[in-house]
């Protein structure tokens, strides 16, 4: 037998390993030097296939796979420091390898530890392990002592850790099983420390093999640098237990700031207790939600410090640790600077620079030896400074790291004391936002805690109730990257996530327990937690707030967990509040019933137009003096939902329900508006294409609205009008009044030239352009000239037939349309054949209306209508089995439910009339009921994609995809991803992007000289000074928080090509960018992006119109203020032009820059607030218009 040493330099080692349980393992004895047995493989044939295609990977035909001695997980607390919270030793079979994981091609970084409780002679094939799964591209550095055999990891995530069982001789291979630790002790400190990792490597051979081949497979270059190791835990269980006794003295808002520092992996649980004494001092000196607002605001910007962080270095970092000298030599001043400051830790003190630490050795790279000798000046030139509008100084100048975690007591207190300053200017936006819009977000995912907020979100019925927001979580369960659990991660979810929606999980001090969830919050995964208080005199627990919803004693619905809890989630849908109705403004009418009992009023009351009146003012929905008041709402009203119309004949401010909508008693009578309708224009989407060509409309009829769509869209940039009806007919900036203030300035020649070459107008329309074209390539959404999306209410007073509509479209500027003909109708879901019918609409109707949904409205005109013969008889599904108990159920029953949601899967028809697509239907039908039946769709059940693969119109051109011959196919190759790349391109070359709000105030001047007979003088106000310094005050805040949203997008739309200097226009007009089609958890993404914007932006119109006296006054006055905020953006955008410009001459002149100075031109947030306020000034002088002239409407 061959010894270690010669082993080793005869076969060396090869990163490259497939895992493959198939390679047969030998145990060999130890060695004369009494080292533990390790295995040789018998056979080394295999050559893993995932990496053998890629280029540049090392041979595979040698023992792939080195091993290892220890594996450690912990955390760096300095730059040159690692303290192992939790370490295994390996048992002498322990490996580590890299491989490519087929279905992704993500190169993966594998540490294999067999079962300890294993016997002593092992085999791959019947011995259970752990497998520690680390993404290559989560690693951000790689370190190691010279001459050692340690591998220091830092990493953006955790890895995966997976059960991989023995496998039984005889038996199939077993599946593996991820779990969110190795063991119980491992599961304390998995969720604070599993971002850093030592792995120990057996033999100092097989090290520099691995430090060899590791570049070829992707890994970061390694640095070769000593890390001490610490004898102290940061995260012991005595650390812990003392943090949360503090944390439990201090009221929650305060408490979650902290434990954000320490559960995001900020800054470690010893340090946190070094800020005790500043926390302390705030607490006395300043109000709770101002501590708050400095705590939420110094953890925002350390977490820029992270790899991929606004503040973190923005070269690539993988190989800027070893190939730049002023990089590596910024490192080595970092590592000269110790941390003095007294910690608590287990047992012991950490004080002064520990004496065992090793000696610094050089770098694996070759520095310059000029490097140590530059100037204070040219050290701030290398910081990247983060400067936001307004922002009183740089930031993080002159700390001693680029990883919050590595820093300092003495850095933290620092930006602590300037996180105090700064917050009071950038926290300005929220201190003026209602306490109940303010929300603290949780995400569970298998190993960690992650913390967000106070974020500005829609609020509902509870937590407006009661006056204690900050005692409710919204709680999101997700991987490790964000993406959804799906029932494929059973294991998972019972081994992690089923005890917390059972037993509920600490925080702060506190203890949260489940309490509900809304519609949307089940589709996306999240749901409510609350903690126990006081309120009014009365304990709140989880159980009380149900009560206090509605009482369902003796009903049914007590008995069907799935249905209660969507009763429940009635009050947590988010909604507007507007009245609170005295009981006797609420009349219950009957339901209109056919002779064979179906139900035609199912879900529509009325309303009279006194309160719609009302309704209409509290939501301020009413534009202009043309524009139609809504007469249909969508509502939530105590146990009654669904939606209102206008009636004439009531009388007074009343509502009138019908049973149908009451789905539970309650003596909640607060009237909630969960959404109001217009008449939307109409698409085209994959489904209903599949539809309707099924029905025989042909796939050149598509193609021809497809092709004049996009021949449209392209000209639209050719005038402004243009330009507005693109933005109009996709709904783009939704509450920011942006297509009604291109609208007005397009009214005028001179506001209409500047307002079409107005930098950010121009870049807008640019990504709309591209938004517009990848809509329709990725997801067939065609616009419909002449057809629409219309609501369908109850025809009352019986004037239609059967098979008949009436439909009126009031358009914007007063108009009206009715429709008549034969219409094809049809409403989302398209799953059916049957999904789509013929109905005759006859025009104009002396009174009357029609029933409850949004429906699609396909007109003759569109030669999308399907011949008679070809309509299909609609789906007649039985309801699936109802879940229900022999008890009442309970709030732990809801968490039941919640998660066996997560298990749901999702479907996509691909062919109507094929078994498996009527199949398909029957299942999805049964998937939406679930909600309320608790009968869940095993992905079993679901029929399998062909062996044939997917389409190509779905797969992205993958290498698995086929060229599909039907119209969808035809679409989406119609349109290459280069048509719609090239306008973003094209508006990135031209101008500042960043600073350039009104070049040459040409806007300005010309809504200045705009003759506007309504106001006095006919022209705008003169700009008050002291209004302009008060919104420019604000300016500062709304970058800050406009910088947050812009760091929460999905990873496919962000920071490459075009879409990156376009993130701005893309969160004002809502939209994503990029030219690939979105995955979902991009979608859910760009969903909360767009939520959050939206608060954001009505609390700054909300602002704008009030003024500095915050109440509402006259139209007149509110035009001065939005005048005033105007000029406050193109002020701060002019002098920020002017002092990137000095900026400019200083370089050339070979001077200096200070960071300071390279921050001006970094005005993120100037151009949306600047449209915002015309948005505002738009809508107030329509209201001015409205005062002033009496408008008179027939119909």
């Amino acid at each position: 037998m061959r010894t270690a040493e010669a082993r080793d330099v005869l076969s060396p080692v090869s990163l490259l390993d497939s895992d493959n349980e198939q390679v047969a393992l030998e145990l060999e004895n130890g060695d004369e030097m009494g080292r533990r047995p390790f295995l040789n493989r018998v056979s080394t044939a295999y050559q893993s296939q995932g990496m053998s295609s890629a280029p540049q990977t090392a041979q595979s035909n040698q023992d792939s796979s080195v091993g290892i001695r220890s594996l450690a997980f912990g955390i760096f607390p300095s730059s040159s420091s690692f303290s192992g919270e939790w370490e295994r030793e390996g048992r002498g079979v322990d490996k580590l390898f890299v491989e490519k994981r087929q279905k992704d091609n993500k190169v993966l970084l594998v540490a294999r530890m067999w079962d300890e409780a294993g016997p002593a002679s092992l085999s791959a094939e019947t011995a259970s392990s752990i497998r520690v799964t680390i993404e290559v591209s989560t690693i951000d550095q790689c370190r190691s002592a010279p001459g050692g055999t340690s591998l220091c990891l830092s990493l953006s995530r955790p890895p995966t850790f997976e059960i991989l069982p023995a496998r039984l001789p005889g038996s199939l291979k077993p599946q593996a099983r991820q779990v969110p630790a190795f063991d119980e002790a491992h599961a304390q400190v998995a969720g604070y420390a599993s971002c850093a990792l030592r792995i120990k490597l057996r033999t100092r051979v097989e090290f520099v093999a691995f430090v060899k081949h590791a570049e070829r497979a992707g890994l970061p270059r390694i640095v070769n640098e000593n890390v001490a190791l610490e004898p102290s835990l940061r995260f012991g269980a005595t650390t812990l237990a003392l943090l949360a006794s503090w944390l439990l003295t201090l009221d929650f808002r305060i408490a979650f700031q902290l434990e954000k520092l320490v559960r995001n992996g900020l800054i470690d649980a010893a340090k946190v207790f070094g800020l005790r004494a500043k926390v302390d001092e705030l607490v006395i000196e300043r109000d709770v939600r101002e501590t708050e607002r400095v705590l939420a605001f110094f953890a925002d910007r350390l977490a820029m410090l992270e790899p991929g962080g606004e503040g973190y270095d923005t070269t690539d970092d993988k190989k800027a640790v070893s190939s730049s000298p002023a990089t590596v030599a910024a490192a080595r001043r970092q590592r000269r600077k110790t941390d003095t400051a007294v910690l608590v830790l287990d047992g012991k003190t950490n004080g002064a620079p520990r004496k065992q630490r090793r000696k610094t050795d050089t770098l694996i790279v070759t520095l310059d030896s000029d490097d140590d000798n530059r100037s204070a000046e040219d050290d701030d030139d290398e910081d990247d400074d983060v400067v936001v509008v307004g922002a009183s100084l740089p930031y993080f100048r002159g700390i001693s790291s680029r990883h919050p975690a590595q820093l300092p007591l003495s850095d933290l207190l620092l930006l602590l004391d300037r996180a105090v300053s700064e917050s009071a200017v950038l926290g300005q936006l929220l201190a003026d936002a209602e306490e109940s819009q303010l929300v603290r977000q949780v995400t569970l995912s298998p190993t960690r805690t992650l913390l967000s907020g106070p974020l500005l979100c829609d609020t509902n019925t509870i937590i407006r109730s009661y006056a204690h927001p900050q005692n409710f979580l919204t709680v999101a369960v997700r991987h490790e990257d964000g993406a959804r659990l799906t029932d494929r991660d059973e294991h998972i979810l019972n081994s992690r996530f089923k005890r917390v929606f059972r037993d509920g999980f600490d925080l702060g001090g506190r203890s949260f327990e489940f309490l509900a969830w809304s519609s949307s919050g089940l589709k996306s995964g999240s749901c409510f937690f609350v903690s126990t208080f006081q309120h009014e005199g009365q304990l709140v627990t989880p159980a009380s707030i149900h009560a206090s919803i509605g009482d369902f004693r003796g009903t049914e619905t007590a008995l069907i967990p799935a249905k209660y809890m969507a009763r429940i989630g009635q009050a947590f849908s988010s909604s507007k509040p507007t009245l609170k109705l005295d009981p006797s403004q609420i009349i219950l009418i009957t339901d209109v019933e056919s002779p064979s009992g179906s139900c035609f009023s199912d879900g529509v009351g009325l309303i009279s137009p006194a309160l719609a009146a009302d309704v209409v003012a509290a939501l301020g929905l009413k534009a202009n003096a043309q524009q139609s008041a809504p007469t249909c709402f969508q509502i939530r009203m105590g146990g009654a939902k669904g939606m209102l119309q206008v009636d004439p004949s009531l009388q007074d401010k009343v509502v009138a329900v019908r049973p149908s909508q009451v789905k539970f008693k309650s003596d909640l009578t607060h009237l909630e508006i969960a959404g109001t309708f217009d008449a939307g224009p109409a698409f085209l989407n994959r489904p209903l294409i599949k539809l309707l060509e099924d029905l025989g409309v042909p796939s050149a009829r598509f193609l021809d609205l497809q092709s004049a769509a996009t021949r449209k869209i392209r000209k639209s940039r050719s005038t402004l009008r243009s330009a507005i009806k693109l933005v109009q007919d996709y709904s783009l900036a939704p509450g920011t009044g942006f297509s009604s203030t291109l609208a007005f300035l397009a009214t005028s020649a001179d506001t209409a030239s500047a307002a079409f070459l107005n930098p950010f107008v121009s870049r807008c329309l640019d990504a709309s352009v591209t938004h517009a074209l990848r809509d329709i390539k990725h997801s067939a959404r065609i616009p419909l000239p002449g057809c629409y999306n219309l609501v369908g209410v109850l025809d009352i007073d019986g004037c239609l037939a059967a098979d008949e509509v009436y439909a009126r479209i009031s358009r914007a500027d007063g108009s009206q349309e009715y429709l008549s003909g034969t219409i094809a109708i049809s409403r989302s879901p398209t799953n059916h054949p049957g999904d789509c019918r013929l109905v005759q609409a006859v025009g104009k109707l002396p009174k009357g209306d029609l029933d409850g949904d949004v429906y699609l409205l396909l007109t003759a005109g569109s030669g999308l209508v399907p011949a008679a013969e070809k309509i299909a008889a609609p789906a007649a599904y039985d309801p699936s089995p109802t879940v229900k108990l022999d008890r009442e159920v309970t709030v732990a029953d809801g968490g039941d439910f919640f998660f066996q949601q997560l298990h749901l899967a999702d479907v996509y028809p691909d062919g109507l009339y094929h078994p498996d697509c009527l199949k398909l239907a029957q299942l999805h039908s049964d998937c939406v009921d679930s909600a309320k039946s608790g009968t869940f769709v095993p992905a079993s059940v679901i029929p399998r994609v062909p062996p044939r693969g997917w389409p190509d119109f779905l797969a992205n051109d993958s290498p698995d995809s086929y060229r599909s011959p039907k119209a969808l196919g035809q679409l989406y190759r119609a349109i290459g991803e280069e048509a719609f790349s090239s306008a973003a391109d094209a508006s990135l070359t031209t101008g500042n992007p960043l600073t350039a709000l009104d070049p040459l105030r040409s806007l300005t001047d010309s809504l200045a000289n705009l003759s506007i007979p309504y106001l006095p003088a006919s022209r705008l106000p003169h700009p008050v000074r002291n209004l302009v310094e008060h919104f420019r005050a604000y300016l500062a805040s709304f970058s800050s928080e406009l910088s947050k949203l812009l760091s929460l997008g999905g990873t496919s739309q962000r920071g490459t090509g075009a879409s990156a200097g376009l993130e701005e226009e893309a969160l004002f007009l809502s939209v994503s960018l990029g030219v690939r089609r979105l995955r979902k958890d991009d979608k859910l993404a760009t969903s909360r992006r767009r939520e959050q914007a939206g608060e954001l932006f009505a609390l700054v119109r909300r602002l704008i119109r009030q003024g500095p006296d915050k109440r509402i006054g006259s139209a007149e006055e509110a035009v001065a203020h939005a005048w005033a905020a105007w000029h406050a953006a193109v002020e701060e955008s002019e002098d920020r032009t002017k002092a990137a410009v000095v900026r400019g001459k200083r370089r050339a002149s070979g001077t200096s820059v200070s960071a300071e100075a390279r921050g001006e031109g970094r005005g993120i947030g100037l151009r949306t607030w600047g449209w915002l306020a015309l948005g505002v000034l738009v809508e107030q002088l329509q209201a001015v218009e409205r005062e002033k002239v009496e408008v008179i409407t027939i119909d």
